[in-house]
């Protein structure tokens, strides 16, 4: 098991990995602020499996930020599947334009 702490906009947020009964890792969460538990009940959705430990760290500080800026009044309130479909886009756009792929539209 791994752990990891960062604060984070002045919440402390402890991530702690364990493997499942598949052998996937997956991250449990802790966050506070002044010693005290930030969120009661955490949030929780299906809980995501990662083949490393090292990505799940990396899960959990991202949906603990994610939580906290949604929470704190961030304005953080869209989707991150809109963020990755902006980068998925942009990066299709990079490959196609360095492998001299070019593309017009006709008028």
């Amino acid at each position: 098991m791994d752990s990891a702490i960062d604060v984070y906009a002045g919440f402390e947020i402890s991530v702690a990995t364990r493997r499942n009964e598949r052998g996937a890792w997956i991250a449990d969460l802790s966050v506070s602020r002044d010693g005290k538990p930030a969120f009661e009940p955490w949030t929780e959705t299906v809980q995501p499996e990662w083949r490393t430990c090292d990505e799940a760290v990396r899960d959990g500080l991202e949906r603990a930020r994610r939580v906290i800026r949604q929470h704190a009044g961030g304005g953080d309130d869209h989707s991150w599947i809109v963020t990755r479909r902006h980068a998925q886009s942009w990066f299709t756009t990079e490959t196609d334009r360095l492998s001299g792929h070019t593309f017009t539209r006709g008028n």
